[in-house]
């Protein structure tokens, strides 16, 4: 038998029912999808959000490419790679692998192939091959088709090799010297860089805070030494600057004009340590080392006969997990019997010990050498790693020809070998002897400001991995206009003939003139 409700019933029941729906709307502010999913407007909008982004593997364009690291901007709604993928790699058929938090619809933009404006839905089950050589445009739209967020994703690549020492047409300016000058010497001290030249009568001093500078923009003072000196010689230390004289009396000076003698004979300066000057002096037909000012109790010992007494490089100082005390190392130059040697000898403040030999091909007078990175590239994810590294090129052979070699260590100066053929001196740069080498921040911009004083002097073509197409192009995503770049400026030295060289050589590894990411 079908049992009905009663009319006063179903009243009852309709009341009932109304109340509830009335206390579920109770909120103005609820929206439906609150009644549907228990989602919150905010919980909505993070289903836009790219969670994660990386690039399926492929090993005809790049080994691990699976593995190359992406940035996720949120904020910025960038994607990109920040370590670049070396120079050379195919960009035009990548496939994407793209997550989000539950997004319902992923649309891309981009240019293909020939050149035309692609739109397509992302199928994360199988994703087709999208074109990367320009920017993609990728719209994540929310679960409830509500929000929308567009990312800009941005696959970089080198548009040359970057970890070589670039020397360019712009890298060459005249050197701040005298006019006419016959010998020229540069030092860097408290943020200066000073050049010290003669014309063979007068001596002058010009200096600068930015070596990037045009050269006549360069305060210029007369130096009356009082004596004649060998400018070869000419050490700053982190108190005073010294000087040998022509008959080897060593003189010191507070402000780098006026001179006194500190009453010492020597025949060579290795370059300062700390606030001391350290050489070698002659004792008894042979030689001793020598310090100034001498610590407390101080006593010369003798020079072994395998010690270079001169055309070292300069002292290069460091600080050591392996010592308490500042390192210094000096390396090639010439033994007491004329002979050249390719040693490398550590210097602790108080003793010598030889600690490492560089390549045979290394035994040079006059080398330049400085402190300068180099890069090592992890093939498994293809980041980068920025390494500390010591640098010495230049010098002349025994039989006079100038070495055009640059010679690496990675360790410290403990083990040396030639750097790779692109960070050899191309062939558009003459190679020297005697010459300073400093590094030192130089502002880069944006644009290129290659008219800044420095000549356009190149005579033959550049080979492909130096030019300078592109020198200065980002490969950041962030509005950074300007940045500090290490460039290594290489001052004076002689020629093959014995004659100064009176010019500037400006280099840097290319990887650091990419504009930084903010």
């Amino acid at each position: 038998m079908n049992k009905r409700l009663a009319a006063s019933s179903l009243a009852a029941l309709s009341i009932v029912f109304g109340s509830v729906v009335v206390s579920c709307n109770s909120d103005d502010d609820t929206n439906d999808y609150d009644i549907d999913t228990g989602y919150t407007p905010e919980t909505m909008y993070s289903s836009t959000a790219i969670t994660a982004f990386n690039l399926k593997a492929d090993t005809k364009v790049l080994a691990n490419l699976d593995s190359v690291f992406f940035t996720i901007d949120l904020e910025g709604q960038k994607i990109f790679n920040a370590d670049s993928m070396p120079l050379g790699t195919d960009v035009r058929k990548l496939v994407p692998v793209i997550g989000t938090g539950g997004s319902s619809k992923i649309m891309l933009n981009y240019t293909d192939i020939e050149g035309n404006e692609k739109e397509e839905e992302y199928n994360s089950t199988s994703p087709d091959t999208i074109c990367f050589s320009s920017p993609v445009k990728v719209t994540v739209t929310s679960l409830n088709e509500t929000y929308s967020r567009t990312y800009t994703i941005t696959v970089n690549v080198h548009n040359q090799k970057p970890d070589s020492l670039c020397w360019g047409d712009m890298a060459y300016s005249a050197l701040p010297a005298i006019r006419g000058a016959k010998d020229a010497v540069t030092v860097e001290k408290g943020g200066m860089v000073y050049c010290y030249s003669t014309d063979g009568s007068a001596w002058q001093r010009a200096s600068t805070d930015n070596p990037a500078t045009p050269v006549d923009s360069w305060a210029r003072e007369s130096v009356n030494f009082g004596f004649t000196p060998r400018l070869s010689t000419l050490t700053a230390t982190d108190g005073d600057y010294y000087v040998l004289s022509d008959n080897g009396t060593l003189y010191s000076s507070a402000d780098g004009l006026s001179w006194s003698s500190a009453g010492k004979v020597w025949t060579w300066i290795y370059g300062a340590y700390e606030s001391r000057v350290v050489g070698i002096a002659p004792d008894a037909g042979g030689y001793v080392h020598a310090t100034y000012p001498e610590p407390q109790g101080y006593v010369a010992s003798e020079v072994r006969a395998d010690f270079p007494v001169g055309g070292t490089t300069r002292m290069l100082t460091y600080s050591s997990e392996w010592s308490s005390a500042p390192q210094g190392i000096i390396a090639g130059g010439h033994i007491a019997n004329g002979n050249l040697t390719s040693a490398v000898w550590g210097y602790d403040g108080q003793a010598w010990n030889k600690f490492a030999n560089m390549p045979l091909d290394a035994a040079l007078d006059g080398m330049a050498i400085f402190p300068y990175y180099t890069f090592k590239t992890n093939t498994v994810n293809w980041t980068v790693t920025k390494q500390s590294t010591i640098f010495a090129m230049g010098g002349r052979k025994a039989d006079g020809a100038l070495s055009r070699e640059v010679y690496i260590s990675r360790d410290l100066g403990v083990n040396w070998h030639k750097a790779d053929s692109l960070m050899q001196l191309p062939e558009q740069m003459e190679s020297f002897a005697g010459a300073r080498a400093l590094v030192i921040p130089t502002v880069m911009h944006a644009r290129s400001a290659s008219d800044n004083g420095w000549e356009s002097v190149t005579l033959r073509s550049l080979p492909a991995w130096c030019m300078l197409d592109g020198f200065f192009g980002g490969r950041a995503v962030a509005p950074i206009t300007q940045w500090d770049c290490p460039y290594i400026y290489i001052y004076g030295g002689e020629d093959a003939d014995g004659n100064l060289r009176d010019i500037v050589l400006r280099g840097v590894i290319n990887r650091f003139t990419y504009k930084p990411l903010q």
